[in-house]
Formats: C-alpha cells, sequence, structure tokens
C-alpha cells in the first residue's frame, strides 16, 4: 500500500496530462438467458439513505445521509455481514456526493469541489489527504490501474472512437504504447448518414414524421453506430485485453508477450449490450451484462455463462467482490420516502 500510495503522489505532482472522459455504448442484439442466482442478503438502515457504497479489505463503506435530511452524511464501516465496525463523522461543510475507489485501492470521498481517502489508523477510520477535485481528474481521470513496474492508462480520442492505451514506468517516466483500439471508419461513415436522412427528410414535401434532422445524428452517435470499445485489465502482473472489434481476448505478460488468444462469444438476439466489462475486485474473474443477465466470461475460452439478473439501469451501483454482486437500489414507497438497500446475489 506504501508503494501505491507514492505513486499516486508521484501522479499527482504532473506526470500524468490533463483527461476525457467518456462511456461508450454500442448496440447489439442478443439472445435472452434466464438465470436463478441466490440473492442471499439485502442490507437496510431505516433511518438513513444510502447514498454510495464502496468495498475494500473485506469491509462495506457505505456513504449515509439521514432519511429527512439533505446534509447529515456519516460513513458507516461494517464486516462483510455488515455489522457495524466504525463510523466516519461528516462535516457539513464537506457535501460529499459519492464515494470512488482509486488505482491503489484507496477510497476516496467525492466532494463538491475536493477529494479526501479514508484511512485507518489502529482499527479507526478517518478522511485525510485532501486534493482538489479538478487536479485529481486531469492527473488521474485516464489512469486505468498500476502493477508494481507499471502504471496504465486510457487516452479516449474522437469521442471514444480511438483509444490510445499505455503505460509509464515511474523508474523511467517515459510512455510505452501499449494497445489501440481504432474505430475510426465507424465515426467517418456518420456524416454519410446523416446527409442522407436530410435529403430522405426533405424530398417528403413536409409531411416527414421520421426524427428530425439533429435527433437523427444523435441517435447514430449515441446509439447505432457508437464505437466498440476495448477493455483493458489485469490479475497481478497478468494482462487481459478485451478486444471487441475483433471478438478476441487476449492474455499478455508484461513484457507484452501474448500468452492466450481467443474468441469471445455473444448471445446474437433479445436485446441491447453495453461494453462494458466488471472484474471482481478479490478474484480476478470477469463478467459483463446481457440485456438484464450478468454473464461471467471464461478468460480461456471466450465463453460467457450466465450467474444473475442484474439489470444495471434499476441499480445506483453494481461491485463484484468474491463471487458475490452487491447492488446498491434506491427508490421511492407509496409514501414517497426514499427507500435504499444493498442486495446481496450469490453468484458461484
Amino acid at each position: 500500500m506504501k508503494s501505491k500510495f507514492s505513486l499516486i503522489v508521484f501522479l499527482l505532482c504532473g506526470l500524468a496530462m490533463s483527461a476525457q472522459q467518456d462511456t461508450c455504448v454500442k448496440n447489439i442484439l442478443l439472445e435472452q438467458a434466464i438465470v436463478t442466482a441466490e440473492k442471499i442478503k439485502a442490507y437496510r438502515d431505516y433511518k438513513y439513505v444510502m447514498v454510495d457504497f464502496e468495498i475494500a479489505d473485506d469491509k462495506f463503506f457505505i456513504l449515509q445521509r439521514r432519511s429527512n435530511s439533505f446534509k447529515n452524511f456519516r460513513i458507516l464501516v461494517t464486516n462483510m455481514v455488515f455489522e457495524p465496525l466504525d463510523t466516519i463523522s461528516i462535516p457539513e461543510k464537506m457535501k460529499p456526493t459519492s464515494l470512488e475507489f482509486d488505482i491503489a485501492d484507496n477510497i476516496q470521498i467525492v466532494a463538491q469541489d475536493t477529494l479526501y481517502q479514508i484511512v485507518e489508523i489502529e482499527n479507526k477510520y478517518y478522511y485525510a489527504f485532501p486534493v482538489e477535485k479538478k487536479h485529481y481528474r486531469e492527473v488521474l481521470g485516464r489512469c486505468l490501474f498500476m502493477t508494481d513496474q507499471y502504471v496504465y492508462f486510457c487516452d479516449i480520442r474522437a469521442r471514444g472512437y480511438l483509444l490510445d492505451f499505455y503505460r509509464i514506468s515511474p523508474q523511467k517516466k517515459e510512455r510505452e504504447p501499449v494497445f489501440c483500439n481504432n474505430d475510426l471508419q465507424r465515426l467517418s461513415e456518420i456524416p454519410q448518414e446523416v446527409q442522407w436522412h436530410v435529403a430522405h427528410s426533405s424530398r417528403s414535401g413536409g409531411l416527414w414524421f421520421g426524427p428530425s434532422d439533429d435527433d437523427w445524428e444523435s441517435f447514430l452517435r449515441n446509439v447505432w453506430m457508437r464505437p466498440e470499445q476495448a477493455y483493458l485489465g489485469h490479475s497481478h502482473d497478468t494482462l487481459f485485453y478485451f478486444d471487441h472489434q475483433n471478438r478476441k481476448i487476449g492474455t499478455y505478460d508484461e513484457a507484452l508477450n501474448l500468452l492466450h488468444s481467443c474468441d469471445i462469444t455473444y448471445p446474437d438476439k433479445e436485446t441491447f449490450w453495453r461494453h462494458i466489462i466488471y472484474q471482481d475486485r478479490a478474484w480476478g474473474k470477469f463478467y459483463t451484462i446481457f440485456g438484464a443477465t450478468l454473464n461471467e466470461i471464461d478468460v480461456k475460452t471466450g465463453k460467457t455463462i450466465p450467474r444473475a439478473n442484474a439489470n444495471q439501469y434499476l441499480s445506483h451501483k453494481m461491485i463484484i467482490y468474491k463471487g458475490n454482486l452487491y447492488s446498491l437500489k434506491r427508490k421511492k414507497d407509496s409514501g414517497n420516502i426514499e427507500v435504499s438497500y444493498i442486495e446481496k446475489t450469490k453468484l458461484n
């Protein structure tokens, strides 16, 4: 942990450049899968609304506010069966909005203008090391993860149609290319598709009932012709590159020698797929969601195995940890009272 913290300081001192973040969506028709995973726990505190949560070192860190207040916040620390271990009091002036897990395996409190790191001292938890949020985002916004030898980054350009994965060694301080995901061909096709729509609607003689030109362009960019983004993950010093354009998974060592490659199998029918990969933080397994079904991805065979019903649109946040899916659900009941709970689903 100490070495990782030094790397964070190293990065915040100005090694990395400003970040541009984007979330890319590509729609693919998929096959329906029915699964019956076991929901084994749902945690709720009737006095508090759960705003966000994170998991680290077999502990939950739950950002809460009193149900009748938008100012009274705290962070509840529990073990993995939701038994309270400690509480971090949050001053009103902090105005926390969320929690986030950084690349050094620390939990950050995201406040209005500042981020604070949660630290442990003799089994008690505190917030410390404030950093300006804008500066933090500029420096670390494009960081993916770190290993003992490198810090890995991703430059997102051309609205996500071009991804440059690279790494920097804190010792050499040199940028080293790793992978590139280029989907600029799809981007170049959007203007002609927009022009076709403009010409077609203008020939209707004023009887056009379809989408406007601006709506059609927005649909193309955000839905139909969104880029097929790649994903780079790791387990210790082994790299896993999900090349969705070519439907491949490559496994590499840190010398970038290809250890294994396989074709990834995607269902063919039914609903939408967002190119989002989830990773079990403890066990290193990879997952994705087809429609409302969480599927495990076997990186040796490329097969996708349905594991649980997990509609990401109905969950405020989802974390996979040690073979369990934890989902934060928030809604309002018939009396307009906000209800929140963390649902635990066993995947294996």
